[in-house]
């Protein structure tokens, strides 16, 4: 189902839109008002199909689809119809408060979609049919299991982060050739993007990577300084299509093989285990001290890697991305926490049908922070501790232990519907509802995950219309929206 997408493909009706503009423009001078050269970054900003914009305040949207949109440069108001609107950019913004932990739910993807709806909160309880999560801006929300693809504890403080959010928390270097879209750091040039995310001596790593043509690009794990395209201290992975080779960059310090001046190397590696298509998961697990790299591809192991002079002077904490001109790539679900140093994910199976050994096996598996796994089934969520049920006993987990949950092997998707829209949270993520209104600086909405829906407008920093609509797509990330 693929929404029309008017404007774009009529010229006439872009015709009457300009004009509605220019007696915007006649009516705000005849009023002595001043047109200001940029937006107040406190103003809301519509944008229309055709690429025009108009910055405001959004007021609601009515039972005909349309915007009742307020602005200086429009006397009273303008009804913009959904149809001609190709994103709506949100100021109000609030901040959520301040939590140890946060419950990520990310919903299985629609058809021919990479990613799933997000839903933040404080856990609840989990049930054979659903989970609970406690959220600021929509009350306690209850999601459909089935329809359930992760559910993962993000922790604050050092060592973990799960991103990326906006480009301004990222430093770019170089030719500063990249740029923020849809919750994924895109780059367009060579160059590289980085961010202190204080890695841990034993640190996991985990993000989503796609790119157009080969798998070629690299990554710094414990720079010095992300600032720089020189820094003083680095591991680096170089992926290059099926290999993979790492750096060591610092200097020497005592003890270590007479002759290192700064720079050291090895053997290109084989990749054990290569994506299918042009998107793969890594999980890359470090251990600073030893110098010892481990990196799995989509679940499975694909290679060691080994520094030749670990542990070099003046060693960071950042993490770096760098890509190159001819290999654009993109980068999304970055997800950073300690590692215990021995656990790994365990090897996946390849058969066809059921898994004989799955029927006796309990419907939860608990991951710990240090790596540990903990099989049960989990109850309700009290005073910040998870019930389990153990084959032999009931035990109380801290929330702020668990790493994440699986959730079995049910799979639902969701429908695409005629109408549906895109909101954006400002904490990274993004939610799909088919709208019923927006009023009162609230959204309500069906989302078939989670039923009927009312949610605070100040959580989200943007409405995207359209969105099955590849030209409105295309013209978004061109946009950098």
């Amino acid at each position: 189902m693929t929404p029309a997408f008017p404007i774009i493909r009529d010229a006439s009706a872009r015709t009457i839109l300009t004009i509605v503009f220019m007696m915007a423009v006649k009516l705000t001078i005849v009023h002595g008002d001043s047109l200001p050269e940029t937006a107040p970054s406190s103003q809301a900003r519509v944008i229309l199909t055709n690429g025009d914009e108009l910055s405001g305040q959004p007021q609601s949207i009515d039972n005909e689809q349309q915007l009742l949109f307020n602005s200086k440069n429009l006397h009273p108001h303008a009804n913009f119809p959904l149809t001609n609107i190709l994103s709506l950019q949100l100021n109000d913004r609030k901040a959520p408060a301040s939590s140890k932990t946060i419950a990520r739910i990310e919903l299985h993807p629609r058809f021919n979609e990479l990613d799933g709806d997000t839903i933040l909160g404080t856990l609840k309880e989990l049930t054979p049919d659903g989970i609970k999560l406690d959220t600021w801006y929509g009350g306690m929300i209850t999601l459909k299991r089935t329809m359930i693809k992760s559910l993962n504890i993000i922790k604050s403080g050092q060592g973990h982060y799960h991103g990326p959010n906006n480009i301004n928390e990222w430093t770019l270097t170089g030719n500063r050739a990249w740029h923020y879209s849809n919750n994924q750091l895109i780059s367009h040039g060579q160059g590289s993007v980085g961010k202190d995310v204080g890695l841990m001596e034993k640190s996991h790593t985990s993000f989503n990577a796609s790119w157009k043509k080969n798998m070629q690009f690299k990554l710094q794990l414990y720079t010095s300084d992300i600032k720089s395209t020189s820094a003083e201290a680095y591991y680096e992975v170089n992926i290059n299509r099926s290999y993979a080779y790492m750096r060591t960059v610092g200097a020497a310090r005592l003890g270590m093989p007479q002759g290192f001046r700064g720079v050291g190397g090895g053997r290109w590696q084989k990749l054990l285990s290569l994506p299918a298509g042009t998107e793969a998961h890594f999980d890359i697990f470090a251990d600073r001290k030893t110098g010892s790299i481990t990196i799995y591809i989509d679940g499975n192991r694909a290679c060691i890697l080994q520094s030749q002079n670990p542990m070099p002077k003046n060693l960071g904490t950042g993490l770096v991305f760098a890509a190159e001109a001819l290999y654009p790539i993109k980068i999304a679900n970055i997800n950073i926490s300690p590692w215990n140093g021995n656990t790994f994910p365990k090897p996946k199976k390849n058969q066809r049908g059921p898994d004989p050994d799955a029927g006796d096996l309990p419907p939860h598996r608990i991951i710990l922070v240090n790596g540990d796994e903990v099989p049960g089934t989990v109850g309700i969520v009290k005073e910040g501790r998870m019930t389990i049920q153990t084959e032999h006993t009931a035990v109380r987990i801290p929330i702020d232990k668990i790493k994440s949950l699986s959730l079995g092997t049910s799979r639902e998707a969701p429908k695409k519907y005629r109408g549906d829209v895109r909101v954006w949270f400002n904490e990274g993520g993004f939610l799909t509802l088919k709208l019923a209104t927006m009023k009162n600086n609230k959204i309500t909405g069906f989302n078939q995950a989670t039923g009927d829906v009312t949610l605070d407008l100040t959580a989200f920093r943007r409405i995207d219309f359209h969105i099955y609509d590849e030209q409105a797509n295309e013209a978004r990330e061109k946009m950098s929206l």
